[in-house]
C-alpha cells in the first residue's frame, strides 16, 4: 500500500477563496467603470430635445450582490417623464429609430470583456489586481 501526504492544501484552499473575493471586487470595479463609460457615450449620442430630459435620464449602476452592471434611459427626471426613450432608441411605425444606448454599449463590449479577462487571469496568477 502506498500512502501519500499532501502538504499545503489548507493554504491552497485559503488562497483560492481569497482569489475569488479579489476577482469579484476587481470585476465589480471594472463593471462600474465600463458602465460609466457607456453612460457618457450614450449621452454623447442621444438626440437632444428642448428639455434635455432624455439626456438627464441616462443612468448607470452595478449590482451589489451579482456581478452585473446596467445602463438605462427613461423614467421621470425633474418633472418630465421620459417614457419615450424606447421610441427614440427603437423607432415606431411613424418615427425612424435614433439608437443611442445600444450603440454605446456595443462600442465598449470588447474593452469590457478584455478588462474582465485580465482581472481574472491576474488573480489566478497571484498578481495584484
Amino acid at each position: 500500500m502506498i500512502t501519500i501526504h499532501v502538504q499545503g492544501t489548507e493554504e491552497l484552499i485559503r488562497d483560492l477563496r481569497k482569489a475569488a473575493i479579489d476577482v469579484q471586487d476587481a470585476a465589480r470595479k471594472v463593471l462600474k467603470e465600463q458602465a460609466e463609460k457607456i453612460k457618457y457615450d450614450a449621452q454623447e449620442r442621444v438626440p437632444i430635445g428642448a428639455t434635455m430630459a432624455l439626456l438627464a435620464s441616462i443612468r448607470h449602476g452595478v449590482s451589489k450582490k451579482k456581478l452585473t452592471a446596467w445602463v438605462s434611459a427613461g423614467g421621470k427626471v425633474g418633472g418630465n417623464d421620459t417614457y419615450y426613450a424606447q421610441f427614440v432608441e427603437f423607432g415606431t411605425k411613424k418615427q425612424t429609430a435614433q439608437p443611442f444606448l445600444f450603440p454605446a454599449a456595443r462600442a465598449h463590449d470588447e474593452e469590457t470583456q478584455r478588462r474582465l479577462t485580465e482581472v481574472m487571469f491576474a488573480a489566478l496568477r497571484g498578481r495584484p489586481i
